[in-house]
């Protein structure tokens, strides 16, 4: 199951095409991407077809699109890639959205080798950077439940939603299968402890202490290790879902 991606700037004539073209040529089978621009311009920059037709990935069929053509769709990621000139227009539905900026190469003036090295430049930046956020493989993602030799405690409270935390941990596994990732909820005895492929909860996500400490209510927040029982009571749902996200290898 591939991922929609949509990259958004300001023309859809540079950026956000270089994104859309790199990440369907290289890595297509996991992802099928899109482009759209605020304010898009009449036609595909030249430098744009130059530069990326260097690289090996033509650009034939590509023309700037307006973000209209996708507000009803809904996207897994939409990747802003510049700072709106002005107000910036609403975007598509999506499950996550990422603010990067990129130099913008329609600013780039000299002469036809100075335009064509700034143009290489942002291409080179927007191919590592695609490489980075989209390039790793998802793993699997094991969740383990450990709980001392009783079963599952009937409810702990997110403190965001105030959704139980069992009926969130469903939740997650069923949006990292959606997305092709295996996932699997597991019990065991032991001290109480959420893992994520083995590895701590408050390991992958620093957990913010407050003064009643949210882990097990039984000390002042005090500083040092904690020897407490963990109960995990006022653990945000984001902050879950973001542990969840890292251990997959999607964050």
């Amino acid at each position: 199951m591939t991922q929609d991606i949509l990259f958004v700037c300001n023309h859809n004539a540079g950026r956000s095409q270089m994104a859309e073209a790199y990440l369907n040529a290289r890595y297509g089978d996991r992802y099928a991407a899109f482009s759209a621009g605020n304010y898009p311009s009449a036609s595909m920059n030249e430098y744009t077809i130059r530069v990326m037709e260097e690289a090996g990935i033509s650009m034939a069929g590509h023309a700037p699109k307006p973000l209209e053509v996708f507000m009803g769709q809904q996207f897994d990621t939409v990747a802003r890639l510049c700072e709106c000139s002005g107000a910036c227009p609403p975007l598509p539905a999506s499950r996550r959205l990422i603010d990067h900026l990129f130099p913008d190469p329609s600013e780039f003036s000299g002469s036809d080798g100075d335009i064509l090295k700034g143009f290489r430049g942002v291409r080179d930046l927007v191919f590592a950077w695609v490489d980075e956020t989209f390039g790793a493989v998802a793993t699997g993602v094991t969740i383990t439940w450990q709980r001392p030799e009783a079963p599952m405690q009937p409810v702990i409270l997110c403190s965001d939603t105030r959704r139980p935390l069992q009926e969130v941990l469903g939740d997650i596994r069923y949006q990292l299968e959606g997305q092709g990732i295996p996932s699997v909820i597991t019990e065991k005895d032991g001290p109480m402890q959420i893992l994520f492929n083995d590895v701590p909860f408050e390991k992958i996500v620093p957990i913010y202490v407050p003064k009643t400490c949210s882990m097990c209510g039984t000390c002042e927040g005090s500083e040092g290790e904690c020897s407490g029982g963990r109960r995990y009571e006022g653990i945000p749902e984001s902050v879950v879902r973001l542990a969840a996200m890292r251990a997959a290898g999607l964050k």
